[in-house]
């Protein structure tokens, strides 16, 4: 699969997840949900791992300081931040203000990786910052307000953990990272959990319809999801995939308002679209890495 096809495919498991953490938040702690959904996405890979005797590689001094960036920064903190966030704002708010990653995309690889920054860019960037501010602002002394903070904030941590993973050894193949993002996320977490787990319930009477949900943000947008994420990633511009996976809110939005989770308003709409004109305009110009020959397993 190429990495323009790769990143479709997340681009599906990607706009499902603010309403899988958006349903699951409302009986479990936040903390608890994303050590969850860390721990799955691991699992998932833990087939592949063994098979392939990749399981030193994960704990290699060579790799474990920035392995531990990019699950700490990708699987730990950011998530934690918009499971808390969805306990005041609404799945397609956070969908939508969460594009502001994409300006942040746009400074960390120019100063990280040395990708262009054009006045395009910039242009896009300030349509994209125009759009999430009219929701933000929209809700400004609401209880929402806390909420669309809180997103302002993780996608800055999505990109710390990207451009750790693009600077990762060529020769590692994609499901040795998306496992290794989930194996660190979860071990940052655990202490965490603990400390919450002491001082108070970490779920409260959830009902059976729970644990589906918290599976699929886990097996398949922790573990499935991220596979198909790095290996878009390890073949393009790291800020023209993080443009292209943005435009997810539109899905977001529609199965937000499709499935009774929310009622959509006209400036969400406003919001969406300036963001989404703004994600063009900083790809347009845009060229992809070459793609790497086929990647093989991480050897020890």
């Amino acid at each position: 699969m190429t990495p323009v096809a790769s990143l479709w495919t997340n681009w599906f498991f990607t706009a499902t997840a603010p309403l899988a953490w958006a349903y699951a938040v409302r009986w479990l702690s936040p903390v608890a949900l994303t050590f969850c959904c860390a721990l799955l996405g691991f699992a998932y890979f833990l087939p592949w791992i063994i098979r392939n005797g990749a399981l030193r590689g994960l704990f290699s001094r060579r790799l474990m300081f920035p392995l531990f960036v990019m699950g700490f920064f990708g699987g730990a903190v950011p998530v934690a931040l918009l499971c808390f966030a969805l306990k005041y704002t609404t799945a397609a708010n956070a969908a939508i203000i969460a594009q502001v990653e994409v300006v942040y995309s746009l400074i960390l690889s120019r100063l990280l990786l040395h990708e262009k920054f054009t006045p395009v860019k910039f242009a896009g960037a300030a349509l994209v910052i125009t759009g999430t501010l009219m929701i933000a602002f929209r809700e400004r002394f609401t209880p929402r307000w806390t909420g669309d903070c809180l997103v302002l904030i993780a996608p800055v941590f999505y990109q710390l953990s990207h451009v750790a993973a693009k600077r990762l050894p060529k020769e590692i193949r994609p499901e040795f990272i998306a496992a290794a993002r989930g194996l660190y996320a979860s071990i940052a977490l655990l202490p965490v959990v603990a400390v919450a787990a002491a001082l108070g319930p970490l779920a409260v009477n959830p009902p059976a319809a729970v644990l589906p949900v918290v599976v699929w943000a886990g097996l398949i947008v922790n573990g499935l999801g991220n596979l198909f994420w790095y290996r878009a990633i390890r073949g393009m511009e790291l800020s023209r995939a993080t443009v292209i996976i943005l435009s997810y809110p539109v899905l977001t939005f529609i199965l937000s308002a499709a499935l009774g989770m929310e009622r959509a308003h006209l400036y969400q709409a406003g919001g969406l679209a300036c963001a989404l004109a703004g994600a063009y305009l900083a790809t347009r110009h845009s060229e992809p890495v070459p793609s790497s020959p086929r990647q093989e397993a991480v050897s020890v």
